[in-house]
């Protein structure tokens, strides 16, 4: 009778861990699918703008991220050079045992004596003058702090052209997948009315293998230009700092704005504005800094000192303080101070060197900046038209095509030439938004 009940617990257990296991697997695979959803920031099918590509990039490429820690890093080191405006204190404490055995020479005997010692101290030192080599420090390291917040910037700049390059890259090839898949459209009719007209009699085989061809190639043409759209996909969400597949949608526009912008007026922008420059110049300043601060060496520091102490081998403890003023002076440290000057002045004009440089790289880029939007402004209506006339003479050769009084070779070429003009204008769209966005990269902004 007892086994029969503790089967039937057995029984009644079984089903209990079942549902438990259960349910343990439904919250695993909820929290699992919520902290996919947590991890993904866009949703299937949502429209993001140029903007809005532009601030998750800033938000998760993790390039930013080093910049961004480098001026945490270096705002530690302000907050370390201004300690020593600041006294420190010094707190000390131990406790000695000594032991000294005496042995004489006309006795086997010898004595041990064994001693204690505790002491204490608590000392406070103050810097009182050092012919400003503390200040000097902290403003080097401001000056260093400064070029690290410009550096970010500059970064973030950067990261900012990168996505609209991506991102009109993505424009650009869904735009060439659409002409080459109206390329396939345009040679299946041919290839179907190529067979109406040999089966009718009117026309040679030749005429239906030329379109299979066409037909055939358009198709190799629209595969690639699958692959392309997709890898260019994959290049916008890799320059916003993804590491999933967003299947989001975006803006097609690629209108072109005039900016309405003269050269001299961007190389002053750019002079003024460029965070890489302002970097390279707030390093100039740090070094110019540095050679006041190593000249400091050659002067004294002055500091006062006071100090508690206790010290004795048993207690009560004696107990007294001491209070001073120090004055330190290394007189002679085998040159070390004048060839660390020397290095000084050698970063200054280094940093001064690469300011020039900087300079004349600003000026090319804005240049050149310059004179590819102007290009591209330019091409865009002569492409425009161009794709007006293939298309009117496209039109003119289909339906000749289609009443048998024109060559399978005249189609073609219309439908190349039409194809062409599509993708000239294309480039020139895509040319002038990325003209665009490198004249404001170079004038430092986004």
């Amino acid at each position: 009778m007892r086994a029969v009940t503790i089967i039937s617990r057995h029984l009644l257990i079984l089903p209990i861990f079942r549902v438990l296991a259960a349910l343990l697997t439904v919250m695993c695979v909820c929290g699992a699918v919520a902290a996919s959803a947590e991890d993904k920031l866009i949703k299937e099918g949502e429209y993001l703008t140029l903007d809005n590509c532009i601030e998750i990039a800033l938000r998760q490429q993790p390039n930013l991220m080093y910049y961004l820690y480098q001026i945490h890093a270096i705002e530690a080191q302000v907050g370390q050079a201004e300690s020593g405006f600041y006294p420190s204190i010094d707190l000390q404490t131990g406790h000695t045992r000594n032991q000294i055995v005496n042995k004489y020479r006309s006795t086997p005997y010898s004595t041990i004596i064994n001693k204690d010692d505790y002491y204490g101290s608590a000392q406070l030192t103050q810097t009182i003058f050092d012919f400003g080599k503390t200040r000097s420090y902290v403003g080097m390291k401001n000056f260093y702090l400064l070029a690290s917040k410009k550096d970010y910037e500059a970064q973030t700049n950067s990261t900012a052209y990168n996505v609209k390059l991506s991102y009109y890259g993505v424009i650009k090839a869904m735009r060439s997948r659409d002409v080459d898949a109206e390329t396939v459209n345009k040679y299946e009719r041919q290839f179907d009315q190529a067979k109406d007209f040999f089966q009718a009699g009117t026309k040679a085989l030749y005429d239906v293998t030329q379109a299979e061809v066409n037909l055939s190639s358009a198709k190799i043409s629209l595969m690639n230009s699958e692959n392309a759209l997709s890898l260019a996909w994959d290049n916008l969400t890799t320059t916003m700092g993804l590491i999933y597949s967003a299947g989001f949608k975006i803006d097609e526009d690629m209108t072109p704005k005039q900016l309405g912008i003269k050269f001299e007026d961007a190389l002053e922008r750019a002079y003024a504005d460029r965070p890489d420059l302002m970097s390279a110049m707030a390093t100039k300043d740090a070094a110019q800094t540095n050679i006041e601060y190593m000249k400091k060496d050659y002067f004294p520091v002055i500091s006062g000192t006071a100090s508690y102490n206790f010290d004795n081998g048993r207690f009560p403890l004696d107990n007294g303080w001491i209070a001073g003023v120090v004055m330190k002076w290394n007189v002679f440290s085998g040159f070390n101070t004048k060839f660390k000057v020397a290095e000084a002045r050698a970063s200054k004009d280094a940093a001064e060197s690469k300011i020039q440089a900087l300079k004349l790289s600003i000026y090319s880029g804005v240049k050149q900046s310059y004179l590819n939007l102007k290009l591209a402004g330019d091409v865009i209506p002569a492409s425009e038209l161009q794709v007006k006339l293939s298309k009117e003479n496209l039109d003119i050769v289909t339906l000749k095509y289609e009443a048998g009084l024109a060559s399978p070779v005249d189609y073609t070429d219309a439908v190349v030439q039409y194809k062409s003009a599509k993708l000239t204008y294309i480039n020139a769209l895509y040319n002038y938004k990325i003209a665009e966005a490198a004249i404001l990269w170079a004038m430092g902004s986004r």
